[in-house]
């Protein structure tokens, strides 16, 4: 940008210098071309507040040009006060006049500058950065000046903040502190400095102890969601399995539960279904575009925090009413860096046979490409596991995982105010025997196959006056394919199933989004101001083949191990290959408003159109946070009330797309039909659809109890209206007639959730919570073209419905003092009620109550030891964990057939298993 120049020395340079300043922030001097350091940037080089002695005259100089300039003083303070939010001078007409009378000043500044008050305090702006040069928000700033209490500040979206030192400042203190971030402190910082720039860097898997700080976790007063965040130290030391999938370390937060164990690697957040939860990867959309699940896979070395929120989330996460869940991955730094994990096989004991389970590496490696300009990292990830499942025939009892993912990724500062990251993404997975149980044989499942490409690209501008503008688009392309063994006829009888399966599916999918968001500069008005706008974009389709074979049902036999008659058959239509897509628009608007009383409000407001619905979906959203002035860090209390809409569901339409299936009913004898064909068809009118939309309202507080122990109560309350379900048109209790697609499902949820958290002097941490919860719907059927429960539609509990739920985790020095240093004890402790089970008969009807029965309750205490050790100049790891130390069933697997006599047996139980991990974690890090 131009800069300019003025023909009057710069308070403290030389007499024959002059001062050259420009928008970009740097100091020239007309006597060289250097520019000062970063540290010493001040936000202009003729700042008013810049020293007692440029106040001075400048006092002087408006008294002494009242009567000339004709300017009133009210006027003349209202531009003071814009030189002390950093506007230029130079940039200003009133002082360019000045300027142009400067001599008249210094002739009468000796007598009229006497006496005068003291000089008004001065500015200090403070950027904080992570090591790539990216804005920090939300950090924690204490200023610690000699004879005064200590003043806390928090970090705006850019990573700014400002404070004002006391009338005749002395050299301070400043500490930057964010959980997941290595805390960074300065010393005797020169009051002289207009502008500091402090970095902090992301911590590191392991550090040493002597060079580095990790920032102490507290009360977070600007957080106004429940986010519940796991960074670095969490992700290292909570020893879940398998390990090698990052989705099962989500359960362990709070009002966030496991699947049903037919769907186990997926989660439910707040009471929702897996589809209704918000997915993204480093701020993108990476749900499946058709099913909505988090199929896309990471390597969870690669994965640098998690960020989980259920309320009060805001306005710039849209299309979810169940959460959101965030991963944001690692970046490289000036340093070349490797780490490597599970390079070693790892067998386990079944029925008395040693065998071979899995080997499942992962590699990250990092580095400079330009220093301090351009940075790269790679995570790569391998899963090759064969699984073993008891109960079926040695020789068709086990089935081969396959998997492997690799996340590329670059960050180039193409200069201070534009930092431009880009990534990709590729993941691919393989399974012969995909879906192999107790009561599905290897004949029954299918050979899936799964590729995906995610390629994405942010660039990020910093304005001069400190806005910010976030520019992202990505793409993501999944290849799926379902393919049975055979063609055998597929056969479900009350024990088992038996045949080739009945359905072979090849779906490509496909989401393009985009994103924009402007952080404005913060503005004072009765407090400050953090106002923030966006815009995103996203496109869905999908283009699927499928074909399907007949079904038979069969009744009980006889005698064990022997096949009833015939019961239903169901035959499909065939269907023509189709294409579904959907364009949504968003666009949104939030004021985070600090006041000088300790209270916060966030008031927003979005609004969202997508060509399938085509309705205006308006959610205004409001929050806000009151911490006592006196009980800063001790006391928060936060609430909030919002309506939150749901994504347009393509499944749910694909549905509508199955064809025709007939059902014949068959006598005892199982040749003689029971009546005529029966004809059902899944419809749906775009124009009578509505998007799912829920409001969310919720309280809680967090209070410091003695010991260092943070203490959280939240209490949560959600009832999502307009949800997508299908409803026979024709007759309710009917199984055949026309299915059509309404909105007439209701969800209510209500959580109680109480939780504690300790971090020790050295890093170590205990957590532990409970929940009380109640998640359930007026439509607990799920009707789909398919084989599926069939009846009547009831009320009841989701399937994922669990009323109380224990969880603890944490990492503790063995109490020892010989092992203290390097040895660590770990631990995961889970209880929850087992999840509702919904009794069939041999046709798939329901029979009794929804959720009339449900499984053992889940218990699992998996404890284990962790040394961290030298060798050859690199640090390792080696953990040992014992899994279900209590040994306790926790089956997956339950036949719910009530016409079979092993009517709720289960199966598929979890056993007591020992686990060890080895860890290279690479070379020391060198002093931040």
């Amino acid at each position: 940008m131009r800069g300019f120049r003025a023909g009057l020395p710069f308070f403290g340079a030389s007499k024959r210098e002059t001062v050259k300043c420009d928008q970009s922030l740097h100091f020239r001097s007309s006597g060289t071309k250097e520019d000062v350091k970063p540290q010493d940037r001040v936000l202009c080089c003729m700042r008013l507040t810049s020293s007692n002695r440029s106040t001075s005259i400048l006092s002087a100089l408006r008294r002494s040009l009242r009567p000339i300039s004709r300017i009133s003083i009210g006027k003349f303070r209202r531009h003071l006060s814009e030189q002390e939010m950093g506007t230029p001078i130079c940039a200003n007409p009133l002082l360019r006049r000045l300027l142009n009378a400067l001599p008249v000043a210094i002739l009468v500044a000796p007598f009229v500058g006497f006496g005068q008050p003291a000089a008004p305090p001065s500015q200090v702006v403070v950027t904080v950065v992570d090591e790539n040069g990216v804005g920090v928000s939300r950090a924690r700033v204490t200023i610690a000046e000699p004879n005064l209490a200590p003043l806390q500040l928090w970090t705006n979206y850019a990573g700014h903040c400002t404070f004002t030192l006391p009338q005749n400042p002395q050299p301070y203190r400043l500490t930057v502190e964010k959980p997941g971030f290595y805390q960074s402190s300065q010393t005797a910082i020169s009051p002289d400095l207009g502008a500091l720039n402090v970095i902090i860097a992301h911590e590191q898997m392991v550090k040493e102890e002597v060079n580095v700080t990790s920032s102490t976790p507290g009360i977070d007063t600007q957080q106004v969601s429940n986010a519940q965040i796991m960074s670095m130290p969490e992700i290292v030391n909570i020893p879940y399995q398998p390990s090698r999938d990052i989705r099962y370390l989500l359960s362990f937060n709070p009002g966030v539960v496991p699947g049903v164990p037919s769907a186990s690697t997926q989660v439910h957040v707040a009471g929702a279904d897996s589809w209704q939860t918000l997915y993204m990867l480093d701020g993108f959309d990476i749900r499946s575009p058709v099913s909505g699940d988090l199929s896309l896979r990471v390597s969870a070395d690669a994965v640098r925090s998690i960020d989980t929120e259920s309320t009060r989330y805001p306005v710039e996460y849209g299309r979810t009413t169940g959460g959101v869940v965030a991963l944001y991955t690692g970046m490289g730094d000036n340093k070349f860096q490797f780490t490597g994990t599970d390079f070693l096989p790892s067998f386990h004991q079944i029925g008395g046979k040693l065998r071979f389970d899995k080997i499942v590496p992962r590699f990250n490696f990092s580095g400079p490409l330009v220093r301090n300009h351009a940075w790269f990292f790679d995570g790569i990830d391998f899963n090759y596991s064969d699984i073993y499942v008891t109960g079926l025939p040695s020789n068709a009892a086990t089935t081969t995982e396959v998997r492997g993912s690799n996340l590329f990724k670059v960050q180039a500062n193409l200069s201070p105010e534009n930092i431009l990251t880009t990534g990709l993404l590729f993941d691919d997975f393989h399974e012969p025997y995909y879906g192999l149980s107790a009561i599905t044989p290897q004949v029954s499942t299918t050979n899936q196959d799964s590729i995906a490409w995610f390629p994405y690209l942010r660039d990020q501008w910093t304005f001069a006056k400190g806005a910010l503008l976030d520019v992202g688009v990505a793409d993501m392309r999944f290849r799926q394919g379902n393919e049975p063994h055979g063609s055998t006829p597929y056969v479900i009888t009350p024990e088992v199933t038996e045949g080739s399966y009945f359905e072979n599916r090849t779906r490509r999918s496909q989401r393009t989004e985009g994103t924009a968001t402007l952080y404005l500069p913060s503005r004072h008005w009765a407090g400050v101001h953090d106002l923030q706008a966006g815009i995103d974009l996203d496109y869905t389709g999908v283009n699927e083949n499928v074909a399907r074979a007949p079904v038979s049902y069969l009744r009980e036999g006889s005698a064990p191990g022997v096949n009833g008659t015939l019961l239903r058959y169901s035959v499909f239509t065939p269907v023509a290959p189709f294409g579904l897509h959907n364009l949504s628009i968003g666009s949104y608007f939030q004021d985070r408003w600090s006041t000088k009383q300790g209270l916060l409000l966030q008031p927003g407001i979005r609004f969202d159109w997508n060509e399938i619905v085509r309705r205006p979906e308006f959610s205004p959203r409001f929050a806000f946070i009151y911490s006592p002035p006196r009980h800063a860090n001790s006391t928060k209390i936060s609430a909030g009330i919002g309506v939150y809409y749901d994504r347009t569901q393509l499944a749910y339409l694909a549905s509508a797309l199955a064809g025709l299936r007939t059902d014949t009913f068959y006598n005892s004898d199982g040749l003689t039909p029971a009546g005529p064909t029966q004809a059902t068809e899944f419809t749906a009118d775009y124009s009578s659809l509505r998007d799912p939309h829920a409001l969310n309202w919720s309280v809680g507080i967090e209070q410091k109890l003695p010991g260092t122990i943070y203490a959280g109560l939240n209490f949560m309350q959600k009832r999502t209206s307009n949800i997508f379900t299908y409803a026979n048109q024709s007759d309710p209790s009917a199984l055949s007639g026309n299915y059509l697609l309404t909105n007439a499902r209701t969800d209510r949820y209500t959580q109680v959730e109480i939780q504690a958290r300790h971090t020790f002097s050295d890093g170590f941490a205990l957590f532990g919570a409970y929940t009380r919860s109640s998640a359930r719907t007026n439509a607990a059927i799920a009707y789909l073209p398919t084989p599926s429960p069939w009846g009547p539609q009831q009320s009841g509990p989701v399937a994922w419905d669990t009323p109380n739920r224990i969880l603890s985790w944490g990492w503790l020095p063995v109490p020892l003092p010989r092992f203290r240093k390097k040895w660590r004890f770990v631990y995961t402790e889970e209880w929850q009620n087992g999840y509702p089970i919904t009794s069939v008969d041999s046709s798939q009807q329901v029979v009794g109550a929804v959720g009339s029965h449900s499984f053992p309750n889940f218990t699992n205490f998996s404890p284990g030891l962790a040394w961290r050790f030298h060798f050859r100049g690199e640090y390792w790891e080696l953990r040992g964990v014992m899994e279900n130390a209590l040994d306790s069933s926790n089956p997956a697997v339950v036949n719910n057939v009530v016409d079979s006599p092993q009517y709720l047996t289960f199966s598929y139980d979890e056993g007591r298993a020992f686990t060890a991990r080895i860890r290279l974690i690479g070379t020391r890090n060198k002093k931040h």
